[in-house]
This record gives C-alpha cells, sequence and structure tokens, in this order.
C-alpha cells in the first residue's frame, strides 16, 4: 500500500509535479510557467492535474528533449504540401496538445503495466465529451471530477502493480545496488514509456524529486510506486502533444517529432501507447516515410488485437450504434430487451469485426450483407441458414447493419420506434447529407401525441405539412419511414397498433442512391452501391483521426479526400486501406503553427 505523506511532505510532491509540468509544457531551455489547465493541484489525495485542455495557442512550442527532424513540411518524408511550399496552412489542425479519451487512458495503463483493469471505462469515470460522435476529442476537460478518479486509478493500479510483482520488474534493483541509480534507470526507461518520447534532464530532475519524496524514511520500493502514481496523473501522460521540436516554422507548417508521429500512428490504431517496433522506428528518423507508416499501419492490424478493437470502435461510434451499450427500454412495451441486449451489443461488435476483417473488409458489405454473427440476438431475426463465415447465420427479414437491433434500437424511444431519429442518422452519419437544426429556425420540437389508432408513420407525417419543416423533413422522413417494419428494439412487425406497416418510400435527394424502395432493405442495397456513401464513411474516419471539428468544418478535409480518392483500394471502399491512407496522408505529420 502507497503511504500517505505528512503535510510538509505532500507540499513538496505538489511542488516537483509542478515543476514536472512546467517541464512538460515548455520547449527546451526557457522554463516559463506551464499553461493555467496544467496548474497541479491536490485534488482529493492524489497528484494530478486540473483543467481542460487547451485552446489553440496555449502551448506554441514543444516540451522534452525531443530531438529536432530533418527535411520540410515540402519533402517526400512527410507526404509534402497538398498544394505546394507557397500555401498557407489553414487546411492543416493547429498544433496542440490533448488529453487522452477514456479508451486511450485505459489502453495507456494496461500496456504499462501489464493489468487488465480499464478504470475509466467503470462508471464512476466521467463519460468523453464527444466530436462528431467520436470520443477521441480535442475538447476533453479535466475537472474536479476526473481529479479524484484518476487519483483515485493511479493509487489502484500501483497498489495492484506491487502486489503482482510487476513494479518490481520494471524497477529491478538489488541490494547491492544504489537505490538512487536504481531510480533513475526506473525513472529513464518507465517514465520514457510513460511520456511516449525520451525525457529531457530537466523531466528526470523532476522525477527524481518524487521518488526521493516517497522513498524518505521509507523504502526504495515505496519511492518507485510514489513516482509511478504521480507518473500516472502527470500532464506528460494524461495529454498527447502535436507541437513538433520548438523549432522556427516553414510557411508556418509544425512538423511533428518522430516520436509523436508514433504516438499519432499508436494511439488512432489501437488506442494505446506506441509498441516496441513504433518507438524503434520513431528513434531511428523512420515514421517521416508514408510508405513507413503504411507498412506499421498494416502490420498493427495484422499482429495486434488491439487495432481491430479500434477500429470496431470506429465504426460503432462513427454510426452512433455504441450508444446502444448504455441503452434502456420500456420493459411493459418490450419486455424482452433486457435479455436480448447483451445479445444485441455483441452483434454490434462481433458484426463489424467479422466483415472488417474475415469477409471482403468493405463498406458495402456493411450494408448489404445478407448474414450476421451468431452472437448477436437471433431470436428476434428470421434466420435462413448457415451463413458465409464461420460462426455467422443467413437472414430472410433483413439485411446490413442498418436493419440490426443495435442501429434501430438506438435510434428508438423507450416505447417506440421512431423514424426521424433514424432519418437524421442515415442523413448525417451515413450520408454526409446537412441539416439545418429546427433550433437554428426558432422551433421547438413536440412530440407527436400517441395515439392507438395510428401507425407510428402516420404519427410522425404531420412534418411536412409545415413548410419550414418540410425542407428537411422530406429528406430525413422517406430515411426513416423505409425502417417502420422494425419496432422500437429492432424486431419485425407486420402491424403497427393494430394496422398494417407502410415502408414505401420515394428518396429523392440527387444523389446516387435515389430511387423508389418498398422497404430498408431495398433502400440499404442502394446504399451498398453508393459511392456517396464510401465517401461518408471516410470523412468520419479523418475527423476520428483528426480529433477536431463537426461536419465539414474539420481543417484539411477536403484536401485529404482528394488524396483519398486517387488511391483505387480505398476508394472503392476497401476500409484497410482507408485507414491506411489516413496514415499516408500529407497531413498525418504537419499541424499549423499556433
Amino acid at each position: 500500500m502507497v503511504r500517505e505523506l505528512e503535510a510538509d511532505r505532500w507540499l513538496r510532491a505538489v511542488r516537483a509535479l509542478a515543476a514536472l509540468s512546467c517541464v512538460v509544457a515548455c520547449s527546451g531551455e526557457s522554463q516559463t510557467p506551464a499553461p493555467s489547465h496544467l496548474a497541479p493541484t491536490s485534488g482529493a489525495g492524489g497528484l494530478s492535474t486540473t483543467g481542460g485542455a487547451p485552446a489553440t495557442g496555449d502551448v506554441s512550442t514543444a516540451g522534452g528533449a525531443e530531438a529536432a527532424r530533418g527535411g520540410s513540411p515540402q519533402s517526400a518524408g512527410s507526404g509534402g504540401s497538398a498544394a505546394g511550399g507557397a500555401r498557407s496552412s489553414n487546411w492543416l489542425v493547429p498544433a496542440r496538445i490533448r488529453r487522452l479519451a477514456n479508451a486511450e487512458y485505459d489502453g495507456s495503463v494496461q500496456a504499462l503495466l501489464s493489468t487488465e483493469r480499464a478504470p475509466a471505462t467503470g462508471p464512476d469515470f466521467p463519460p468523453d465529451l464527444r466530436q462528431d460522435g467520436f470520443t477521441v476529442s480535442d475538447t476533453q476537460r479535466v475537472d474536479a471530477v476526473l481529479v479524484e478518479r484518476l487519483d483515485e486509478a493511479a493509487l489502484a493500479l500501483v497498489t495492484e502493480a506491487r502486489e503482482n510483482g510487476v513494479l518490481a520488474r520494471l524497477s529491478p534493483c538489488s541490494p547491492d545496488d544504489d537505490p538512487r541509480t536504481c531510480a533513475r534507470a526506473f525513472v529513464t526507461s518507465f517514465g520514457g514509456r510513460v511520456y511516449r518520447r525520451p525525457l529531457s534532464d530537466e523531466e528526470v530532475k523532476a522525477l527524481l524529486e518524487l521518488y526521493e519524496i516517497g522513498a524518505e524514511g521509507a523504502s526504495y520500493e515505496d519511492g518507485v510506486a510514489h513516482v509511478t502514481r504521480g507518473l500516472l496523473q502527470s500532464a506528460g501522460f494524461l495529454y498527447l502533444t502535436e507541437l513538433g521540436d520548438g523549432g522556427p516554422a516553414q510557411n508556418q507548417i509544425v512538423e511533428l517529432t518522430p516520436h509523436e508521429i508514433a504516438a499519432q500512428l499508436s494511439y488512432y490504431f489501437t488506442s494505446a501507447p506506441p509498441d516496441d517496433e513504433l518507438a524503434q522506428k520513431a528513434a531511428a528518423g523512420a515514421l517521416t516515410d508514408p510508405e513507413e507508416r503504411a507498412a506499421q499501419v498494416r502490420r498493427l492490424f495484422e499482429t495486434d488485437p488491439r487495432a481491430r478493437d479500434t477500429a470496431v470502435r470506429l465504426v460503432r461510434e462513427w454510426l452512433g450504434i455504441d450508444r446502444i451499450d448504455d441503452s434502456a427500454k420500456d420493459s411493459l412495451v418490450y419486455p424482452e430487451f433486457k435479455s436480448e441486449k447483451p445479445k444485441i451489443v455483441a452483434e454490434s461488435r462481433d458484426f463489424v469485426r467479422s466483415v472488417a476483417f474475415e469477409s471482403t473488409g468493405n463498406v458495402s458489405e456493411l450494408f448489404d450483407a445478407d448474414w450476421t454473427v451468431d452472437s448477436g440476438p437471433l431470436s428476434l431475426y428470421q434466420v435462413a441458414g448457415a451463413g458465409p463465415i464461420a460462426g455467422s447465420s443467413r437472414l430472410r427479414d433483413r439485411i446490413g447493419i442498418l436493419n440490426q437491433a443495435a442501429f434501430l434500437a438506438t435510434y428508438a424511444n423507450a416505447h417506440e420506434s421512431h423514424p426521424v431519429f433514424r432519418g437524421v442518422a442515415i442523413a448525417q452519419r451515413v450520408t454526409c447529407l446537412n441539416l439545418d437544426s429546427p433550433a437554428s429556425f426558432n422551433i421547438q420540437v413536440v412530440p407527436p401525441l400517441p395515439d392507438p389508432t395510428k401507425t407510428t408513420r402516420e404519427l410522425f407525417s404531420a412534418h411536412p405539412a409545415d413548410e419550414i419543416c418540410a425542407g428537411c423533413h422530406d429528406i430525413i422522413d422517406p430515411f426513416g419511414f423505409s425502417f417502420e417494419h422494425f419496432d422500437g428494439m429492432g424486431a419485425y412487425r407486420e402491424l403497427d397498433n393494430g394496422k398494417p406497416v407502410d415502408s414505401r418510400v420515394t428518396v429523392a435527394v440527387e444523389q446516387d442512391y435515389d430511387g423508389v424502395f418498398a422497404d430498408s432493405n431495398e433502400f440499404a442495397l442502394a446504399l451498398a452501391q453508393s459511392e456517396r456513401v464510401r465517401e461518408c464513411f471516410t470523412r468520419f474516419m479523418f475527423r476520428a483521426a483528426k480529433a477536431t471539428g463537426d461536419n465539414a468544418a474539420t481543417p484539411g478535409e477536403t484536401e485529404f479526400m482528394e488524396f483519398w480518392s486517387q488511391q483505387q483500394e480505398a476508394s472503392l471502399g476497401d476500409m484497410l486501406e482507408t485507414w491506411v491512407v489516413i496514415a499516408k496522408s500529407p497531413t498525418f505529420t504537419l499541424r499549423e503553427e499556433p
């Protein structure tokens, strides 16, 4: 158990962590004060940072002793500028730091301490702030509640690591060795892994001071535990930097350091710190080469299960079906939902994984597959026999992910289906159509009153009668009404309130999926063949990589889509190749000077 420090020693520990935060946030030898959002706080008995992710410009230079990178922003190694050296840099995300999302925090502590714990996934951690539906976002904050959770998690993790011998393995020291020498070796090696780069002399000094405070009147093991507890709450761990080496920018363009590139790759593709090979490639400067980055992405998907888990998370967050994890239904209307929910959740993960890595790997199959995984809620579906891959079944009543229970139940009310929710999700997330919010017209949306004599479609058909609402609902309603053969938990139905379901729609939005459709299955087939849908998937994956912006506001999206369209396999909907192209793209290693 890590001992609680006396009051005077506690203050010294806080000051040591304050110096450490400054080293992380400041450049080179000019140790100016850290930004206010990195200011240390004692929290609730822990060593942590408080405040939020910085606004653009809060931090303008890199931290630590990163080696300068060679080459210019227009060099072939970096992927080059999309429009030549004289181009303005407003097509780039600004240089910044961003806080780890909850999944990234869990992935980090698991990689560092060989633990199976996932503290941030638990109910006590505050949920992530999302951008465009994605949990990886530069809007994340560190508030007072999170400070307490981070301290509790760090204490529990360090306690476990001491008890199971992991901490001793990470910080070996024989009785004949000088404890401070051992501590320095631990700080340098483990601290470098925590910060995802080599430490500067100032950082080593600050961490050794933290060690001495923990070991004072105690033991070497106590000191190492205290350093570890502090590291897990420090700014250098909680924040990813995208700042470059602090040198002069060319054409307002900042190149990420080799270790920042490694971190970008590892966190986007595995939600965890760089593994040994990525770290070695970073140290050798190899990751400036787009083809090397592409090779590393393929390696991660081939060898690291976390890469496939992360890909599944990205697709679920793109479609919003990860919300099913926390959803509930009226037990009087849908008494089976509680027992079926684990299978619905499992299907939403396992189907994406199977399409991406066991079947065609194409976006189209997400929408037109006539099969699903056996881990899904098959009792809700009409099964037609064995499916095309191991552990799958063909279906008679539905095709594709949009007709699965996770999508249908997520975009529904607790007691009924909701064609507007479903229609908006498809318009915005599947086809990237921009819709005006009712709030922009000062319209207060009033749900239709329940009427047992009407179908859900009849209740929601009142929108087009309003001239202001009609503009959007002429798009939304056909999308949503096509799914009316499925109730609020995703079960097939022929009748709604005793009346025949009408799922016939005409989609006329001047896109390549326009047509007359009998139901959502026919509509899904059109979406599966749509170039617009493939483009929309790619746009959302790009936004996820940039962790900023909404809709078309993400800097560089237009330029990236031009780059992507020239990559044949990716542009035809290959999901893996689309992720590879993101890593190869010119903007992956570049940022705008703040």
